[in-house]
């Protein structure tokens, strides 16, 4: 159980009073004398002597001596980087985590002992470690996408949390060194047990923020955990979503190519006709009888919707184009089987359901954000056109906000 670092711990060695008199007695004594004269006889006033010993009480602070040291100025290491994020956690100091044992380092360590009633030597040892460790609430953030290890310390009832920024389709590795007994789990959204893959590996589907969760079930553990992540290729799907058209297994059906061609070639590759199901519906040549209408046709089947051009009553020898197609996520095919979740995908691997922070690791400086009265998107252009990359967002989308339609064309 988490529990807060109290003040400095004073231990009362004791507490003695001491009383002195004369004679044994702890009354005050008094002294008489009588002088006589050859003819007169005179009594003095008798003379009060009183002798007393002041109580005196002396209080002393009792220290507890430490242990082995775990780190000593002069150090670089991660276990000073774990002292380091423990020491700012419990209030002792602000210091750069970056596992070098300075000055300032010193004075927090030497903070932090006399609050805990140790001997104050600047040398932690793991009693320190493991006071640190239950008083510390947070998660400590690790970051990179390279191998990194790390030191905590775990109890029953109290585990120790490393947070981490996860991209989709990356891949992580924990492996336990010292720490005999220990168990690492990942935590995923609203604190939801990710399964792992060949032992401690976890494959990510979605990109967001995950929690490393260490446990130690049967005493406190010191322990080091060495965790890499690696960030995959993104895959590609069958059909490549461009700023100048759409992509079938490498032929290309090209914005302004022929309507009824590309038509043809798209219910052909996905082996459907045009009916009623799987979501499939063709709008069919809107009907041209007034001035200002525009021949228009939309085809949507397996998530797709493509639109096309024709003749209008003002420019009636405007040929039948394919003008601009969307993507809201994969359907399913002829035979009523899902389409798997990356069939359709620019060419940078980015699809529905993938987060802004996957399209800025895949796009970086090349997508700018946007939007209208009703709706924000992220814009990526090229000789070809555009593509925008809409979120369904009251406000504008953070990192982990994903995708919900990807188009040839901004609505603006």
């Amino acid at each position: 159980m988490r529990r807060s670092i109290a003040g400095p711990a004073l231990l009362v060695a004791g507490l003695a009073w001491a009383l002195a008199a004369c004679g044994g007695s702890a009354a005050p004594t008094t002294t008489t004398t009588t002088s006589a004269a050859t003819t007169t006889s005179t009594t003095a006033p008798p003379v009060e002597t009183t002798t007393s010993t002041a109580a005196t009480t002396t209080t002393t602070e009792t220290t507890l001596p430490g242990g082995p040291p775990l780190a000593v100025e002069g150090d670089r290491n991660e276990t000073v980087a774990a002292f380091q994020f423990l020491l700012n956690c419990n209030g002792f100091g602000d210091l750069e985590v970056d596992g070098a044992f300075g000055p300032a380092t010193l004075a927090a360590v030497e903070a932090a002992q006399a609050s805990l009633g140790r001997e104050t030597n600047g040398r932690p040892d793991e009693e320190i470690l493991e006071e640190l460790s239950r008083s510390c609430d947070e998660p400590r953030p690790l970051e990179g996408d390279e191998e990194i290890v790390v030191v905590g310390n775990a109890a029953p009832d109290d585990p120790e949390w490393f947070a981490m920024t996860l991209l989709s389709d990356s891949v992580v590795e924990a492996t336990v060194g010292q720490g005999i007994g220990v168990a690492v789990t990942l935590l995923g959204a609203g604190g939801a047990e990710v399964a792992p893959q060949n032992g401690p590996t976890w494959e990510i589907d979605t990109a967001g923020e995950y929690l490393l969760q260490v446990d130690a079930p049967e005493e406190p553990v010191t322990f080091t955990l060495t965790v890499a992540v690696a960030v995959g290729e993104r895959e590609t799907g069958d059909w490549i979503l461009a700023t100048n058209g759409i992509i079938y297994k490498g032929t290309k059906l090209a914005l302004g190519s022929d309507a009824q061609a590309v038509i043809d070639k798209v219910f052909g590759y996905l082996g459907h006709g045009v009916r009623s199901g799987y979501g499939e519906f063709d709008t069919g040549w809107y009907a041209v009888t007034e001035p200002g209408d525009m021949g228009l046709r939309g085809i949507y089947i397996e998530g797709f919707a493509f639109l096309f051009f024709g003749p209008d009553p003002n420019n009636p020898d405007r040929p039948e184009t394919f003008h601009r197609h969307r993507f809201e996520g994969p359907g399913f095919d002829a035979a009523g089987n899902p389409r798997p979740e990356d069939y359709a995908t620019t060419a940078e691997g980015i699809t529905v359901g993938d987060t802004l922070a996957d399209l800025k690791a895949a796009y970086g400086s090349r997508v700018r954000a946007g939007s209208n009265d009703e709706e924000y998107w992220y814009r990526f252009a090229d000789s070809g056109g555009e593509l925008c990359f809409y979120f369904d967002t009251e406000d504008a989308p953070t990192d982990f906000s994903p995708i919900v339609e990807i188009a040839s064309e901004c609505r603006h």
